[in-house]
């Protein structure tokens, strides 16, 4: 059965390409008819005699087993690759090669897996050589079941192209001609090509020559490609867009740069760069960047506080607050500035909330042996498994410290500038302040 459809799409393809020519033929001769008319009728008489036997001529090319024979006779011109040289150079005239691989399995049981070409289940063929014989190449490409023809006629099965020959040796000479495509020619590197001299000992040495792997980057691109233009993909964004839910997740690549190749004729580098236009898809590389991990506050007492200072750039915010305060110590109090004051306290606040939300997310029990006071290990351990320990927390009195305690820490600060000097009355409106936002995060 498979043979069959496989013949169907030869028999399609070859009609196809037919139809186009035919076309185009038939386009170029209604041009040319209605300029010929006008000048001389005998002179259109002579051109539509010539027009009629070209169209014939042109649709003897399309018999199928003629346009066999001929694309036979040119498969030589191709080779079906994984690895190509000319993404390199465009200029470089060294040997690509296929590369197929014989089983997965041991890739994928990698706990640290190696992404490869090998690491591709159904590799996509590309096709280098000359770009006027790429039109075999898509023939040899058509497939059924993921098996394409030339994988169909390198094992010999010759089921697609036999209804179309007219005897034995006919069809033995497409085979052999195809079959042309898929055998290496003289293996040879280039001096436009990247080129390693690998030492073996002895004065020996391995010459090798890193190829790029067209394959995995056309699937690298094609998924890339899915992901931001396939019809799911917009309609999940549209979803995200208007605020609506969708079972489906968007998929985003970051960091993705775009690497070309061939200029204005892609074509010429290889068959699946030039469907994508020349384009392929570059990862970064870069390192990864660290970010160090809060540590649970047990050193002391005050340890909570002191590392807050550290964080987040609570000390520049501090700084800050302490400044725009002295600068408006003489002035008027209004409504301005103190919109202004309020601002940096909601700051202060909110990276002291954030910071005790990045301790708490912690494992759970951390508090058990430490220093700090017990409203602060109720506030910053809120899963430990104590059931004393969280009926203590339940009730709630531990806010009203910890409030007390960011006053006083707020006034400490403030009081090391120049001049300034902060009493209980200035804790008390700090206190207030975090008290609200405390039991808000309850």
């Amino acid at each position: 059965m498979t043979v069959n459809v496989m013949a169907k799409q030869v028999a399609d393809f070859i009609r196809d390409r037919a139809t186009a020519k035919i076309e185009k033929f038939d386009k170029d001769a209604d041009k040319e008819r209605r300029k010929v008319g006008v000048e001389n009728a005998v002179a259109l008489a002579d051109f539509e005699a010539k027009t009629v036997k070209d169209r014939e001529e042109l649709l003897l090319k399309y018999q199928p087993d003629v346009w066999l024979s001929d694309a036979a006779s040119r498969a030589w011109q191709i080779s079906m690759v994984t690895h190509a040289i000319k993404y390199t150079h465009g200029d470089a005239k060294g040997s690509s090669v296929l590369f197929e691989t014989q089983d997965n399995s041991t890739n994928n049981d990698r706990e640290c897996c190696v992404i490869s070409t090998g690491s591709i289940q159904t590799s996509a063929i590309d096709v280098v050589g000359n770009a006027a014989a790429l039109d075999v190449a898509s023939l040899l490409k058509l497939s059924v079941d993921g098996e394409t023809l030339i994988q169909q006629l390198a094992k010999n099965e010759t089921g697609a192209l036999i209804e179309f020959s007219k005897n034995t040796e006919q069809l033995s000479g497409w085979v052999d001609g195809f079959k042309e495509a898929l055998k290496d020619k003289e293996v040879s590197s280039h001096k436009l090509a990247k080129q390693l001299y690998f030492p073996v000992g002895s004065g020996d040495y391995h010459l090798l020559s890193p190829l790029f792997a067209t394959s995995l980057a056309d699937v690298v691109y094609q998924k890339i490609i899915n992901s931001r233009f396939s019809d799911e993909a917009k309609a999940v964004r549209k979803q995200k867009k208007d605020s609506k839910y969708s079972e489906l997740n968007t998929v985003d690549y970051l960091n993705v740069a775009t690497q070309t190749f061939g200029g204005t004729k892609p074509q010429n580098i290889s068959q699946l760069n030039s469907s994508r236009g020349g384009k392929a898809f570059l990862f970064s590389a870069q390192p990864p960047q660290w970010t160090s991990q809060p540590r649970p506050p047990v050193k002391s007492g005050t340890a909570f506080w002191d590392s807050l200072v550290r964080e987040r750039g609570v000390y520049r915010k501090l700084n800050s607050f302490r400044i725009y305060l002295e600068n408006i110590e003489h002035r008027s109090s209004t409504q301005h500035y103190r919109d202004i004051r309020a601002g940096y306290v909601d700051d202060l606040i909110g990276l002291v909330l954030q910071y005790s939300a990045e301790i708490q997310l912690l494992p759970a029990g951390w508090s058990a042996d430490c220093k700090l006071p017990n409203e602060e290990c109720l506030w910053l351990d809120p899963y430990r498994e104590d059931e004393s320990f969280q009926l203590t927390r339940a009730e709630n009195d531990w806010q009203e410290k910890i409030s007390n305690r960011f006053g006083s820490w707020l006034n400490s600060h403030l009081n090391r500038g120049k001049s300034l000097v902060f009493s209980d009355t200035e804790a008390r409106e700090w206190k207030d302040s975090i008290k609200r936002d405390l039991e808000l995060c309850i």
